[in-house]
């Protein structure tokens, strides 16, 4: 399977979003990110990186304790054109298997660096039996400068039902956005993990 965002009108009556947070775990901007979201009640998944999961395990135990989902991108991020398939497959295996000893959670999502696959490693997935998880709503917050960007960005957004947006927690600009989208939203949307968006959203064959 693969999601990348809105597929049909759904059928409840307020507007869910998927948040999706990539690239951490960080060990000052995840912490702060998941402060928003749990004074706001809202949850997300986390699409961490192996190597960093490996170096902050205890952030990736929170994530998990608090209640949102966890992802896997792949071991070290590598760029998609230098990263050969079977490399590609093992970092996911890799990850999988951390997380599987940190949080004694099988992770089944995947997010492929810049959502780039061939079709080697998108066959390799699926016979992983992963789920992939893309995208439609990116505020490019690794391209921002200051807060007033993202917040500049955050007031024209206009969330639509069945939205996933991408974030990303190695940066501080998520936070300000996350702050922000629930000052505005919260009363009128739902924010959701990526595998409550499946049961609500996806179109299964």
């Amino acid at each position: 399977l693969l999601i990348q965002g809105p597929q049909a009108a759904s059928s409840v009556g307020s507007v869910e979003i998927a948040l999706t947070i990539d690239d951490g775990p960080h060990p000052e901007h995840t912490p702060r990110v998941l402060d928003l979201l749990a004074s706001a009640g809202m949850k997300a998944t986390f699409f961490v990186v192996g190597d960093s999961c490996r170096r902050y395990p205890d952030v990736v135990r929170r994530i998990a304790a608090e209640g949102h989902e966890l992802g896997n991108h792949t071991w070290f991020h590598g760029e998609p054109t230098r990263t050969s398939t079977a490399t590609f497959l093992k970092e996911i295996q890799q990850t999988r298997q951390l997380l599987q000893d940190v949080t004694g959670c099988d992770c089944r999502l995947t997010r492929p660096p810049k959502g780039e696959l061939t079709l080697g490693k998108t066959l390799g997935l699926w016979r992983q039996q992963q789920t992939i998880v893309l995208w439609n709503v990116d505020p490019k917050d690794y391209a921002m400068h200051d807060r007033d960007e993202m917040l500049g960005w955050c007031d024209s957004y206009q969330p639509h039902n069945g939205d996933i947006v991408l974030l990303h927690d190695n940066q501080p600009y998520s936070a300000f956005f996350l702050d922000r989208l629930a000052a505005r939203f919260l009363k009128q949307t739902h924010f959701i993990t990526v595998s409550h968006w499946l049961s609500r959203h996806a179109v299964m064959p």
